[in-house]
């Protein structure tokens, strides 16, 4: 009888999950769209207050994260060698696998991100976060998907904040991802986490070719990517979401000198420690 090694059912698993989720999510765009088409025949051409495509990137970002996520769980365990070990050509397409799928995750939490972000003021779900942990994950997931070196300084103890998670998460995730991909394949990516007076400071320092005056006057402009393949959040929506926990976001740069950017999150207030 033929028979199936661990590697091979994870990966037929692996590509069931894919195809659920692709299906899954074309069947909720389509609901998604025939539900717009239907507004607009029974009213009077008004669709609310967000156009027929955002609502659908809205529904179709939050429907497919959940398998996306499973997949990328899969491909996880599959690279981690959990079933059985992997030769070169099965390493090649389970890293291809796992850096692509942690590309989409990362896109549908921008987009539900953003729609939590259009209403204004953010609503912020608190909880305590040891920062150097959460920043020590991002960077570990970065470094499966991206061939740039990535080198972490975080070195002591704990430090704990009052922050939604979710959000700083992809703050993190956007801010390393754009420095590694304006340092370019022969440079370097330092992220430092540090305690100071004020609070907690992450920098993402790369070598890449820096900013000149007028570009970091635009910077934090609204839909400013500053790459040719950025696709993430934008640094005004970065500086929206550190501003609402009562940050900063300082912009280092020069034209050829690389960039550094620091996000400083302040330590809790005598009043919020005692709620």
């Amino acid at each position: 009888m033929f028979q199936l090694e661990g590697w091979q059912l994870a990966a037929l698993l692996l590509a069931a999950l894919l195809l659920g989720a692709l299906v899954g999510g074309g069947a909720v765009a389509l609901r998604s769209r025939r539900s717009s088409s239907s507004a607009d025949d029974d009213g009077d051409g008004e669709t609310g207050s967000s156009p027929p495509e955002k609502l659908s990137a809205r529904v179709l970002s939050h429907e497919i994260r959940t398998p996306l996520t499973l997949v990328k769980g899969a491909a996880d365990l599959l690279a981690e060698e959990t079933p059985g070990p992997l030769n070169a050509t099965q390493r090649y397409f389970v890293d291809t696998i796992v850096g692509n799928t942690s590309l989409v995750v990362s896109m549908a939490e921008d987009f539900l991100l953003e729609a939590r972000l259009e209403t204004g003021e953010p609503t912020l779900d608190r909880t305590a976060v040891d920062i150097r942990t959460l920043v020590r994950e991002t960077v570990l997931e970065l470094r499966r998907i991206r061939s740039t070196p990535l080198h972490l300084d975080s070195r002591g103890g704990p430090l704990v904040l009052d922050v939604d998670r979710a959000m700083i998460r992809q703050v993190l995730w956007n801010l390393i991802n754009n420095a590694v991909r304006h340092a370019g394949s022969d440079a370097e990516v330092t992220v430092r986490v540090e305690a100071t007076a004020e609070g907690t400071t992450i920098a993402v320092s790369d070598e890449g070719a820096g900013m000149s005056p007028e570009q970091r006057a635009e910077l934090f402009a609204p839909q400013v990517s500053g790459h040719p393949q950025g696709t993430g959040l934008g640094m005004g929506v970065i500086r929206q979401i550190v501003d609402a926990h009562g940050g900063r976001v300082v912009v280092d740069s020069l034209v050829r000198r690389g960039t550094r950017i620091l996000v400083v999150l302040p330590w809790p207030s005598q009043e919020d420690a005692h709620v």
